[in-house]
């Protein structure tokens, strides 16, 4: 695992020229795991989170209000980013396949073409 920055340097360094579907899944891949590094602090952040402001219960500025409920709603806005950042690794993930249903069988046809049939003689 890569810190957050290191692992947006690596994203931002994909450039989509040369081999374009090598790229493309290059760029995937560092998507998903930078989706997924930061899915896995946010759920992290969600449970020490609700769990410190838990432990408010009882401060008497709170004046009795359901301290666990409060606590509750403002962690449940760290689950919906982790729940985003899944999204991203997903549509990461949709980026490549549709790039590969769009634009793969071109490519893999115009290689075709290319090559020529070896017919067995020496053409100098």
């Amino acid at each position: 695992m890569g810190t957050g920055q290191t692992r947006l340097d690596e994203i931002a360094g994909i450039e989509f020229h040369g081999k374009v579907a090598a790229k493309i899944a290059a760029y995937t891949v560092a998507t998903q795991r930078f989706a997924h590094d930061l899915a896995r602090e946010l759920d992290t952040a969600e449970s020490t989170a609700e769990s410190a402001m838990s432990q408010l219960k009882g401060h008497p500025l709170l004046l009795g209000i359901d301290v666990r409920a409060r606590a509750w709603r403002v962690a449940r806005h760290l689950a919906d980013a982790r729940e985003l950042a899944q999204g991203i690794s997903a549509e990461a993930v949709k980026f490549n396949m549709q790039f590969r249903q769009e634009f793969l069988e071109a490519m893999t046809e115009r290689r075709a073409e290319n090559r020529k049939e070896y017919k067995g003689k020496v053409d100098l």
